[in-house]
């Protein structure tokens, strides 16, 4: 009722199957991007807008008796939003949504940015973008993740049997943040690289502690 949380169920009909009798991959990814956005908008409220800016899916297994998607918006990550929005006049919302077959396994797992800001014709339309966003050089989600998978592919492109294999660890971990954890752990445990050489790569000091 508060618009803070929501399960969105996917029932498998002939429309919404695959040949292989299996839910299909774009009804999946869709899923990702309808109830997050939706949830915000309702605990935001008129004075905001929000969209999903951009996604990607992983696909994990097939589900051929249908999925669920739990989806929750915190107090604190409405915090968060309304913080950076009033500092940088927007805000690029990271979220993971792990969909679920109805055996419990994972389907896939999706990442989207939901870009949110100040409704212009509403109360907070004062609020202008911050010439430099105070909070726009921080990797998270998306980019985090790409970041991650950038690492691995420059750490072990020469090894073509390991880089395979890690970055199939890497897309079953639906945490960018613990994608990173894996990546530097494996990087520096095999010592593919030094933590000076990740850090001029880009990876922040907290992953490497």
């Amino acid at each position: 009722d508060d618009w803070s949380a929501g399960r969105l169920e996917l029932n498998l009909r002939w429309w919404n199957r695959n040949m292989h009798g299996a839910g299909f991959g774009g009804t999946l990814f869709s899923m990702t991007d309808v109830l997050f956005g939706t949830l915000v908008m309702g605990r935001l409220g008129s004075d905001y807008e929000a969209w999903t800016r951009t996604g990607t899916f992983q696909y994990l297994s097939p589900g051929r008796r249908g999925a669920y998607l739990d989806v929750e918006v915190t107090d604190e990550l409405l915090a968060w939003m309304k913080e950076v929005v009033a500092e940088d006049g927007y805000c690029n919302v990271p979220y993971t949504s792990v969909i679920y077959n109805k055996d419990g396994s994972v389907a896939g797992i999706g990442q989207q940015d939901l870009h949110v800001r100040p409704r212009r014709s509403g109360k907070l339309a004062h609020l202008k973008r911050a010439p430099e966003p105070k909070h726009a050089t921080e990797a998270r989600g998306l980019v985090l993740e790409s970041l991650a998978n950038a690492v691995l592919w420059h750490c072990f492109k020469q090894q073509p049997s390991v880089l395979t294999s890690l970055m199939s660890r890497q897309r079953r971990i639906p945490d960018p943040n613990e994608q990173m954890r894996m990546v530097v752990s494996e990087v520096l445990e095999r010592e593919a690289a030094t933590r000076e050489e990740l850090l001029e790569l880009g990876v922040a000091e907290k992953f490497l502690d």
